[in-house]
């Protein structure tokens, strides 16, 4: 049996965990509508854009804010997919999910609304995980988008984080110098 370090241990289940995410992803898609969340933007628009960009190479990225004001080019009336980020209480119009739901071959967002749950391909219900989720607001809502946003297979991986700091534990293992005379 192979024995691996705890930092090996962590990265081989980030590789997993990426793994897992990109099989969910969604074959044909060219056109992209995502409706941010009113209750906190946790990824600027530039980032989240070159996320999905990294997941859908050939899909151009349109949002749109809850309201369903366009920010930047405005959306074509059919897209391929629909990620609505858009969470429980937050102002929407109540037959806005389902305009958004016409227009796109498949929907994912959370379950916020009265039909959501029921005509969204893909759901994230937040209500059933309310006790694993934090309560402070902006790092609830930044759980629950990533899980909305692994539904479709947009991994987010830190990959930049920094090593424990190993200077006291290296020169331990290292040989005694030897003295020359």
């Amino acid at each position: 049996m192979l024995v691996q370090d705890s930092e090996s241990q962590a990265f081989l289940q980030r590789m997993a965990y990426e793994e897992s995410v990109r099989t969910r992803r969604i074959q044909g898609v060219r056109t992209v509508l995502v409706v941010l969340s009113a209750a906190g933007m946790v990824f600027d628009v530039e980032s989240l854009r070159q996320k999905i960009s990294s997941a859908y190479p050939e899909a151009a990225v349109f949002f749109r804010t809850t309201l369903g004001a366009p920010m930047g080019p405005i959306s074509p009336d059919r897209v391929d997919l629909l990620i609505d980020l858009t969470g429980p209480g937050q102002r929407q119009g109540i037959f806005y999910a389902r305009k958004l739901r016409k227009m796109a071959k498949v929907a994912v967002g959370r379950n916020a609304g009265l039909f959501r749950k029921a005509i969204y391909n893909h759901v994230f219900d937040e209500r059933q995980q309310a006790k694993s989720l934090p309560a402070e607001k902006l790092a609830r809502e930044r759980v629950v988008q990533r899980a909305v946003l692994e539904l479709v297979g947009i991994a987010f991986v830190q990959a930049g984080d920094s090593a424990p700091d190993r200077g006291k534990i290296v020169p331990l293992d290292l040989p005694p110098l030897s003295s020359a005379k």
